[in-house]
């Protein structure tokens, strides 16, 4: 009956996918690239997409940004240490295959490195954000320019986390070495933290959430085959789902240490048992951040000051009250995933109430991998002092439920905006 099912839930995935009706994660995907797989904690994917030019005579000035930190070890030692120590009391009572043994050591080789440094920015992380700044200076060097006297000030904010913290530091470095003109300032402060990180409904909710996630990962993931291949006695590992649960996060983090070197041990699921893992961890972070139909109306709503954030410091941008060629804002997909389900970007706010429907409409790895960000890039015509918006969501363009894209009218989008803050 569960295979039964399996199939009938992957058949329709594939459907959505090969209809085009919604760009989101098909079973086919994990397969090309299992990395995808690690949904919350996948690397930052760099794709080149199609570029469009701006409207004939329009001009960038300015880019306000807000970016989740770069790829971090686990935030916590438990992380590490839960199926450690399970696999280490199962090789104590000599039960470890020849195949647990290398998990195990894999295992060992990720806690050492990690010890001391939970949820830290990892090398990964800092090279994603210079990454990222080096293309948005490649791709608006008129935002970023000094030429002719030109003043260039950046503005940089970041949350209280250090991983944010080093982010921005890595990413306006690199600014700094592509042009050792530009101003930065740069700002870790309480101050800003109602908008940086108000998540006052995730928290209320998030124990809830957590229940239902658990409930789902319990009835689509099956950890027996898997378990079997680890050991000779499934019972020396404790309790299979929490294990299997813990085991496929240590994977998820191995992309995000990738100085390590070590190699991901993703032949160990089958392709349909890494799909019911990415799905069920997906579905929980729908739950917890995302614009669930049970639970995302306050988390959502949450994002309210951020945005309203960007638009009062856009205008006064516009009006020639602040001096600023960007704002940069680092913090957290528990941000980020609200935001963008607040601005209605597509793939990025869909509110499902089928939890078996949540993989067609919205997949985290999309929404918010690590170093996720969203750009919106002000142009205007010198002539006319009109002003336009690309809105970029991890480097593509982002549709919204708006007429105008990909170059929005800002008193549009402005109004479309201030609607949603209401």
């Amino acid at each position: 009956m569960k295979c039964a099912t399996l199939k009938i839930r992957l058949l329709a995935l594939c459907l959505f996918a090969v209809s085009g009706a919604v760009a989101q994660t098909a079973p086919e995907d994990l397969v090309r690239n299992r990395d995808r797989a690690a949904g919350i904690y996948h690397s930052y994917e760099y794709l080149p997409g199609a570029d469009v030019p701006a409207p004939k005579g329009y001009e960038p000035f300015y880019i306000s940004h807000y970016g989740r930190h770069g790829s971090r070890y686990h935030i916590s030692q438990a992380a590490y240490e839960q199926p450690l120590k399970a696999l280490r009391k199962a090789a104590a009572a000599g039960t470890l295959t020849p195949r647990g043994e290398e998990i195990l050591a894999v295992a060992e080789a990720l806690a050492e490195d990690a010890r001391l440094r939970y949820g830290d920015l990892s090398p990964r992380g800092v090279g994603e954000h210079r990454g990222i700044a080096e293309r948005m200076f490649a791709a608006y060097p008129e935002v970023f320019s000094t030429a002719r006297g030109r003043e260039c000030l950046v503005e940089c904010r970041s949350t209280l986390v250090p991983r944010c913290i080093l982010s921005m530091s890595a990413f306006s470095e690199r600014l700094k070495e592509l042009n050792p003109a530009i101003r930065i300032t740069r700002d870790a402060s309480a101050r800003y933290l109602d908008y940086m990180a108000n998540g006052t409904a995730q928290n209320a909710v998030n124990k809830e959430a957590g229940r239902v996630a658990d409930s789902v990962f319990h009835a689509w993931v099956h950890p027996e085959r898997v378990i079997g291949v680890l050991t000779t006695d499934p019972s020396s590992i404790g309790d299979p789902d929490k294990f299997v649960h813990r085991l496929f996060n240590l994977l998820s983090i191995m992309q995000d240490a990738s100085h390590l070197g070590l190699e991901p041990f993703y032949d160990l699921f089958t392709d349909e048992e890494l799909y019911d893992l990415w799905a069920a961890e997906n579905v929980r972070r729908y739950l917890q951040m995302g614009p669930s139909a049970r639970f995302g109306e306050g988390i959502v709503a949450d994002a309210r000051p951020l945005l309203r954030n960007i638009v009062e410091t856009a205008q006064e941008v516009i009006d020639g009250k602040l001096p600023l060629s960007a704002s940069l804002r680092f913090g957290h997909d528990t941000y980020i995933i609200p935001l963008l389900a607040l601005m209605g970007v597509e793939h990025a706010s869909a509110r499902e109430s089928d939890l078996a429907e949540v993989a067609s409409v919205w997949s985290v790895e999309r929404v918010s991998p690590m170093a996720a960000n969203l750009q919106l890039v002000f142009f205007r015509h010198p002539k006319t002092g009109d002003v336009r918006v690309r809105v970029l969501h991890n480097e593509h363009d982002a549709n919204l439920p708006i007429e105008g894209g990909p170059y929005y009218p800002w008193p549009v989008l402005k109004a479309y905006f201030e609607a949603l803050c209401q």
